[in-house]
Parts: C-alpha cells; structure tokens; sequence
C-alpha cells in the first residue's frame, strides 16, 4: 500500500510539475507576443487567435512529460502495465492538440493578410484575396483535421491492419466513395472553381432567379447571399458554375437606370428633359456621366418616354431613378397636366383636305426639300458680293425663289449661334437627348454596344470561306 501511494504521489507531483511548467512557457509566450504586437499592430492576430491554442498545448505538452519523467522505470525494470495506456493516449491527446494549434496558425495567417486600416479602401483586388483565402483556409483547416483523425487512430493496431486492407482497396473504394458523394464533391469543387476563377468575391452585387444581393460568405460547398432585406440565400456552390447570372460589380460599381412614362402625346418633350437635367444636377446620387431623355414607344393612344440615369453603386442607381420619377410625376401634374395619360373618345374635328390641296402640299415640300439641298451644295462656293450692274441669273428660277435661297445662305452662316442655342434648349439634336453620342461616356457606351469591328468581321467572312473551299467543320472559337 505504501508502494502505491508512493506511486500515485509521483505521478500527481510529476503531473503537477510539468503542467506548471508548460503554464510558464504559455504565459513567456504570450507576453513575448504582446511585445512584438506593440511593434507590428499587424501581427494583433497572430496573438489573438494561438492565445487558447497554445496554452493548450503547453498545458497538455508539459503535464505528459512530466508524468512520463516521473513515472520512468529503473534501468532493467518493466514499465508498469498503465504506462503503455497512457503514453497511447498522451499520443492522441498531443497529435489533436498539435491540429488545434495548426487550425489556429492558419486563421491568424489569413487574418494578417487581410489586416487592413479602418479607412483603407476594398479594392477589388483586396476582395479577390478575400475570397481565395476564404475557401483555401477551409481547405487546409479540413486536411488538417483529417490527417490528425488518421494518425489518432493509427494508434491502434487494429486500425494499422484495417488501414493496410483500405490502401490495397482504394480503387474499388474511392469509385464507391466517388459516386456516393458526388453530389457532395462537385460543390466542393465549385467553391474551389469560383474562388480562383474570380467569377465571384465576396462583396460582389448579383442577380440569380430574380433575386439581388450582396455575396456574404463563399464556402467549399455553398454561398451566402445577403438580400437588401437582410435575408440570407444559402446557394449551392455548383448553381453559380452551371447556371448564368448577373454580376453587378465583375469590372465596377458604376450602373445604368432607367424610368419609364407613358404619357399623352401632347408631352413636353423638351421641357420634361430640361427638367430632368435640373433635377440630376440638384442630386447628390447622380455621378455625371449619363443624363438623356428619349421617345423610345409612339403606338397606340400613349408616348413612351424613357429617362436614362447613372450613378456610382446599384444602391444610389435605386434611389436616383425613385427620385426622379417622384420628382418628374410632380413637375408634370404642377406644369403639364394636359400631359398625363388618358384615353380620347370624340369626334373628327377637322376634316381632310380635298385632293388638290394634297397634291399642292406635295409639291411645296419637295420644292423646299430640292431648294435646302441646292443650298447646301453652294455652301463651300465662295459668296460673291452683288452689284448694281449684275442682273438676275438666267436660271429659270423666279426672284422670290432666289430671295428665300439668300435667307437660307445667310442662315447657314449663323450655324455657331444655332448651335449654341440647341446645346442652351436641350432639344432631341442636342447631346443632353442621347444614349450613344454627343458626350464621352456615351460614345463610349457606343464602342462597346457596336460589337466586333469591320477587321474581325472580315477575317470571320474570311475564314467561313476557306471553310466552304475545304469542307473544314467549323470551330468551336468562330
């Protein structure tokens, strides 16, 4: 009795001993840590996520040595029989103790990396990285644990046996495993395929069967989506690599909105645009690069009008288009009454014109469109200055006639005035009506909406010839 209260008081004090000597080591460390923190703020994670780990580890490290010095048998005596129990399950403690410690450097590791200032702008290459350390972190966090589970049950030999058995049945096994899981895999690796193909990031703007959010989280086997009524979507990973959807923030934030009126067709067209410029240069929403005004319906008994907007992100996009649609039904129902949508039922007020009317109004309108067209075809002939021995030209044309081309000469060298006048009215010729000319954004709005050029068209013509002069099949690429 005395030998084995002797033992056990070994042991506990051993026990004792070492785990307070592993407590020392995990305190050293710490506060070697708070130094270096004070030095590099960047390294704050480092310390913040190993703090829980590597006490642990110490804690457990020491308390097993110290069990084992104490316990150690004499030179050429027998190990007690509980010391082989203990140092099998020393061995399994340590080995998941060691995934802990590992599982704790590598979220401190990612937390380093995407350590960034307060007021540090996300570019989006910072998103990028965000999102491949994202699913690379669970990826070594899971084979971590998986080789730390193998090698705690590699302690026994049964398992050893079994293990050998596995390794020389791994083919049949891992087609069964494959077409169990295969559901299971081909999320895992679609998250892998989103993550570094930079499809998506976290923080992006999308659109998938008719619903809008901000992606939250992209894990290995699915993605969360923030909706703006701070829902949460949770989307296999495979939906986003086999299905299309809209990425409002692949290349930038900036959009295009659009506002729609069916109005009566007696609209101001030209005081409703002037409006909407007044109104987009009062918004702080409005980035400046795209304000028009188009009549893009005129059938039936209404006009429809279409207000084209812009602004830096899809949220101001939203706000600015309820803004100016409010904004613009009051301007209308202020000033323009006669404009708002209605249905006309009444009687022919006037009456048609009778045929020799007609064909004198025919008459009139190609005899004006010959006369601008002779105009415009003196126009780069210099003027020569009449004098009083100069008769009329024999040109078989009546002296009204050339008093009305005199007019249109001199109103042709008023074309500055013109033009300032159309810029200053906003008319449907000036650059504040369209969507695709008159201002940089908008032609570049055109290059990019006009498809491939006439080289690359050519070379395609090219090519589908020396295709039918072969009988080569065509390639996927044309």
């Amino acid at each position: 009795m005395e030998e084995a209260a002797l033992d056990i008081l070994s042991v506990a004090m051993g026990a004792g001993l070492g785990w307070l000597a592993g407590i020392v080591a995990s305190v050293v460390l710490s506060v070697g840590a708070y130094l270096l923190v004070r030095r590099h703020t960047r390294l704050k994670a480092l310390s913040t996520r190993l703090r829980v780990p590597q006490r642990v580890f110490l804690s457990l490290l020491g308390l097993g040595l110290g069990v084992t010095i104490a316990t150690a048998p004499p030179v050429g005596s027998s190990n007690p029989p509980w010391r082989t129990y203990f140092e099998q399950g020393f061995l399994i403690v340590m080995i998941l103790a060691t995934a802990l410690l590992l599982t704790g450097l590598v979220r401190a590791v990612e937390d380093i990396i995407l350590t960034h200032g307060e007021h540090d702008e996300e570019t989006p290459h910072f998103r990028r990285v965000r999102t491949q350390l994202q699913v690379l972190d669970r990826v070594i966090i899971a084979v971590i644990w998986l080789c730390a589970l193998a090698g705690a049950l590699l302690t026994f030999p049964q398992f050893r046996a079994i293990g050998t058995s596995l390794i020389a049945s791994a083919g049949l096994l891992s087609i069964v495993a494959g077409l169990a899981a295969q559901a299971s895999l081909a999320n895992v690796f679609a998250g892998m395929q989103l993550a570094f193909t930079d499809a998506l990031r976290v923080g992006d703007l999308i659109v998938f069967e008719e619903n809008s959010g901000s992606v939250e989280e992209i894990t290995l086997t699915y993605v969360v989506v923030r909706t703006w009524d701070d829902r949460r979507w949770v989307v296999p990973s495979t939906y986003f690599t086999s299905k299309a959807f809209e990425n409002w923030t692949r290349r930038e934030s900036q959009m295009l909105g659009t506002v729609e009126f069916d109005l009566d067709w007696l609209v101001p067209i030209d005081a409703m645009r002037v409006e909407l410029t007044r109104l987009l240069h009062a918004s702080d929403l409005w980035d400046g690069r795209s304000n028009a005004l188009q009549v893009t319906d005129s059938t039936g008994s209404h006009v429809r009008l279409r207000a084209v907007v812009s602004a830096a992100t899809s949220g101001d996009v939203w706000d600015l288009r309820c803004y100016v649609r409010e904004e613009l039904i009051n301007w209308l129902q202020r000033n323009a009454v006669y404009a708002l949508p209605r249905t006309r039922l009444e009687p022919e007020t006037t009456a048609a014109p009778t045929f020799e009317e007609r064909e004198d109004f025919v008459e009139k309108t190609v005899a004006q469109w010959e006369a601008e067209q002779a105009v415009e075809a003196t126009a780069v002939m210099p003027k020569v200055e009449p004098t009083d021995d100069d008769e009329e030209p024999d040109s078989g044309l009546p002296r009204w006639l050339h008093a009305w081309l005199g007019q249109r000469r001199e109103g042709a060298e008023a074309v500055p005035a013109r033009e300032t006048r159309s810029e200053t009215t906003t008319t449907s010729q000036s650059p504040e009506a369209r969507l695709y000319s008159g201002s940089p954004a908008a032609e570049e709005r055109r290059r990019t909406m006009s498809g491939p050029s006439a080289a690359d068209m050519a070379e395609r013509e090219q090519a589908a010839e020396r295709r039918q002069r072969t009988g080569e099949q065509p390639a996927v690429d044309d």
